[in-house]
């Protein structure tokens, strides 16, 4: 029963992982169209002329596709034993794309659409992507390897914010409902259920971890 479980536990990591990695790398794609001559969607000359905001708001899409792209590689386990330095070398590529867009983030989170709602789900959101990555790299910085490996669950969590916003804005669009009152629910709804996810995975996995260990260390009683 355990080796079924394993098995089915060891395909359901990669089937994960490997959908998490597809609609990252689409949505990296999609976005990327942002930097293309012409500013296209929202950077229209006719809606955004070029502006500060333009150059704040292409810094955070940048920066996401940077760390949105040095992810997925981060949490194949496989991978990080057999290509330390290349592990440590994406691990520094997602703090530099970290440190670009959150802090762009929060400085065009004011003017987001969709009005205050908006504007404090997107600031937050920010500031927690911040504030998670830099625990991380604080982390390890001490070989604290297990801590940092939680607080990248919840730094990479809210990455995917980059992925499930598109996701949920698609989905939502579809009810007939305004932009404005769709964008104010994605605005939180982007994140707010992957960090929850992640929470629950850490103490699914901290749980596992103990127990597995008072399994091992157990000493079966003599007669």
């Amino acid at each position: 029963m355990n080796l079924e479980n394993n098995n089915l536990e060891f395909w359901l990591r990669r089937v994960t992982w490997g959908l998490m990695s597809l609609l990252v790398v689409a949505m990296c794609a999609y976005a990327a169209v942002y930097f293309l001559p012409g500013m296209p969607f929202s950077f229209r000359p006719d809606v955004y002329p070029s502006s500060s905001f333009t150059v704040l708001l292409l810094a955070h899409i940048g920066g996401a596709i940077i760390a949105a792209l040095a992810g997925p590689l981060q949490f194949w386990g496989s991978f990080r034993r057999k290509y330390k330095k290349w592990h440590r070398l994406l691990g520094f590529s997602y703090l530099f794309g970290v440190c670009i867009a959150a802090p762009a983030a929060l400085m065009i989170s004011p003017i987001s659409k969709g009005g205050l709602t908006t504007h404090i789900g997107f600031a937050i959101l920010a500031v927690l992507w911040a504030g998670a990555t830099l625990i991380a790299y604080y982390q390890i910085s001490r070989k604290n390897w297990h801590a940092h490996q939680q607080w990248m669950i919840r730094s990479f969590a809210l990455t995917l914010a980059f992925v499930t916003l598109r996701l949920w804005l698609g989905g939502l669009v579809l009810t007939g409902a305004s932009f404005d009152e769709v964008y104010q629910t994605v605005a939180w709804l982007c994140w707010v259920p992957n960090l929850i996810i992640a929470e629950l995975y850490i103490g699914w996995s901290a749980n596992r971890f103990y127990v597995t260990t008072i399994a091992n260390n157990s000493v079966p009683l003599q007669s």
